[in-house]
C-alpha cells in the first residue's frame, strides 16, 4: 500500500486544501494512531499574510469560544495546538454542505425547500447561537456574546440531517474581562446582506442582533431569493435600515403565514420589538418543522440531502477512501456546493410601477454618512415610505439557472469606498469598482490591485480556491502643503423611524 509523505501540522497529516477564505485556509487533515485508529479533522489557520497580533488574538479568541461551547449544533473544536509558533485549530470533519450550497443547489434545479424545513433548520441554528449567548466566563457571569456573521454560509447540514452552526472568528464579547475589542472604530464585520441594522451603524450589538441575522436565513430558506443583496455595499445597508420588507408569502405562494409572522418579529429594525432570544425564536419556529404523521424533521431533511446531493457525496466518500489508503488528496471536495450559481433576490420578482419607483429611490438617495473610516450608509432618502416592492405569488423560473454553471472559476466581487478604483488582477487591469471578476480556481496567490486618483494604492493577495468577497475603504493621500483641514466628528446615524417598521 502506497503511504504518502503529507506535510504535518502538529500531530496532524494535511491531505488536501477544502477552502481559503478571507483571513484562513481550512484543510483536510487525518490523526493516525495505533492498532487502526484513525480520524479525519478539518484544520483551520491563519493565511501567511495575516499574522499580525491582533489577528492571531482575534483566531485564539475563536478557539477559547468553541472550547467553551458544547452542543450538538455549534461545530466542536478537538483542540487548539501550535505548530512552528503558529497557532491552529483542529475541528471535527463534518459531512455534508452549507445553508447556503443547500439554497444554490436547490435553486440550480429550479425547486424551492419545503417551508416545514426551513423552519427546522433555522430552530436548530437557533439552539446553537443560543448556547453561545449563554456562555459563561469563569466567575460564572455571561459573557454577551454575539456572533456577528450568522448567515447560510455559516450554517451547517450534515447529510444525516444535523444542523451546525460554524465560524465564530469575529464573534464578539459584551465582557471586558474575557475579551478584548479587536474591531476597530468604525470597521464593520460580518457579511453586509446578513447584518443587523445596529450592526451598519457602529451601534451596541447583543445576541437581538444575531436574531435579525436568522430572520434574514429563515426568509432566504423559505423563499429562494436573497433579502437585501443589491448591487453595492452602501445599498445594502440601506435596505436593511429602510426598505419596507415584503412577506415571504407574497415572494412564494407555498410559505405559511406562520413563517411570515417569524420573520416579521425576527426582522424589527429595534432590538426591544425582536425575539429577546435566539431560544424564543427557535420556540415559536419547532412547531412549523412537524408535519403529522410524517417523519421527524431531521430525517426529511436528512433525506432531501441525499437525494440533492448524490454526486458530492459519492465524490467525498471516494475522498476518505483514497486518504484512508494513505493517498493524498490535492483536489478535496470543496465544502461549498455549485458556487457559480447565484440566489436571485426579491427584487427580481418585484413587479408594476412601485419597483420602479423604489429603484428611483435608491439611485436619488441623499447624503452618505460615514461610520468611522470603513464603511458608509446612504442617510434617509426622499422616497415615499407607502412605496412597497409588489411580488408575484410564486417564484419566476426564468430567473432561476436550469444547471449549475461549471465550478473551474471562482468569482470576486471588489467593492471600495469611494467607488471607482481601478481594479487589476496579477497586474492585469480587469475594469473598475464595483467589480464582479472570474478568474481561474486554484491554489496559487494571486494579486488584487486597487489604484484611485488620490488615494493610496492598495494590494491584496489572495488564494482563489473559492468565491471572495473584497471591500476596501480607500484612504486618501495626504496633501503636501497647506493647513490640515480639521476632521468632522462622524455623522450620528439616525435609528431606523417607525415609518420603516413595514412588514408588507
Amino acid at each position: 500500500m502506497h503511504r504518502s509523505t503529507n506535510v504535518k501540522i502538529g500531530r496532524y497529516e494535511i491531505v488536501g486544501q477544502l477552502a481559503t477564505g478571507g483571513m484562513a485556509a481550512i484543510v483536510l487533515a487525518r490523526l493516525v494512531g495505533p492498532s487502526g485508529f484513525e480520524r479525519l479533522v478539518v484544520i483551520k489557520r491563519m493565511l501567511p499574510h495575516l499574522r499580525s497580533d491582533s489577528m492571531r488574538e482575534m483566531f485564539l479568541e475563536e478557539a477559547r469560544i468553541l472550547a467553551g461551547i458544547r452542543h450538538t449544533n455549534v461545530v466542536q473544536v478537538e483542540e487548539l495546538a501550535a505548530n512552528d509558533g503558529e497557532p491552529f485549530l483542529a475541528m471535527e470533519y463534518l459531512e455534508g454542505e452549507s445553508a447556503a450550497g443547500l439554497l444554490r443547489r436547490l435553486v440550480a434545479q429550479r425547486r424551492t425547500l419545503p417551508a416545514d424545513l426551513a423552519a427546522y433548520i433555522v430552530a436548530e441554528a437557533c439552539a446553537g447561537l443560543h448556547a453561545a449567548h449563554e456562555l459563561r466566563g469563569p466567575e460564572g457571569a455571561r459573557r454577551g456574546l454575539v456572533h456577528r456573521d450568522v448567515s447560510p454560509q455559516n450554517v451547517f447540514v450534515t447529510y444525516d440531517g444535523t444542523v451546525k452552526v460554524l465560524d465564530f472568528g469575529i464573534a464578539k464579547s459584551n465582557d471586558a474581562n474575557t475579551r478584548k475589542d479587536l474591531t476597530k472604530a468604525g470597521e464593520l464585520k460580518g457579511k453586509f446582506e446578513y447584518m443587523s441594522p445596529e450592526q451598519t451603524t457602529g451601534a451596541a450589538l447583543d445576541c437581538r442582533s444575531d436574531v435579525f441575522s436568522l430572520g434574514i436565513v429563515l426568509y432566504e430558506l423559505a423563499t429562494a431569493r436573497s433579502l437585501f443583496h443589491r448591487r453595492t455595499h452602501l445599498l445594502t445597508m440601506k435596505a436593511i435600515c429602510e426598505e419596507p420588507i415584503v412577506r415571504p408569502s407574497r415572494v412564494l405562494s407555498t410559505v405559511p403565514k406562520a413563517i411570515d409572522a417569524v420573520c416579521a418579529r425576527a426582522l424589527k429594525r429595534t432590538l426591544e420589538a425582536r425575539y429577546a432570544t435566539a431560544a424564543a425564536m427557535r420556540r415559536e419556529l419547532l412547531p412549523l418543522a412537524t408535519l403529522p404523521g410524517a417523519e421527524e424533521p431531521r430525517d426529511r431533511l436528512a433525506a432531501l440531502m441525499r437525494e440533492l446531493f448524490a454526486d458530492r457525496i459519492a465524490e467525498k466518500e471516494d475522498m476518505i477512501r483514497r486518504v484512508r489508503a494513505g493517498s493524498s488528496v490535492d483536489d478535496a471536495v470543496l465544502g461549498e456546493a455549485d458556487t457559480l450559481v447565484s440566489v436571485p433576490t426579491v427584487l427580481d420578482v418585484a413587479v408594476g410601477r412601485k419597483r420602479s419607483v423604489l429603484r428611483r429611490a435608491w439611485t436619488t438617495a441623499g447624503a452618505i454618512v460615514a461610520v468611522g473610516a470603513a464603511a458608509a450608509i446612504l442617510a434617509r432618502s426622499s422616497a415615499r415610505t407607502d412605496e412597497v416592492v409588489v411580488a408575484t405569488p410564486a417564484v419566476s423560473a426564468a430567473a432561476i439557472p436550469a444547471t449549475a454553471p461549471s465550478s473551474s472559476a471562482v468569482v470576486l466581487t471588489i467593492d471600495s469606498t469611494p467607488q471607482g478604483a481601478k481594479v487589476s488582477v496579477d497586474a492585469s487591469q480587469r475594469g473598475t469598482t464595483p467589480a464582479t471578476l472570474e478568474v481561474p480556481r486554484g491554489t496559487r496567490p494571486i494579486v488584487i490591485a486597487l489604484d484611485k486618483s488620490g488615494f493610496a494604492a492598495v494590494q491584496r493577495e489572495i488564494v482563489p480556491a473559492t468565491d471572495v468577497t473584497i471591500s476596501i475603504a480607500l484612504v486618501r493621500e495626504p496633501k503636501r502643503e497647506g493647513p490640515v483641514a480639521p476632521v468632522a466628528p462622524p455623522a450620528k446615524v439616525a435609528a431606523p423611524r417607525a415609518s420603516f417598521e413595514r412588514f408588507d
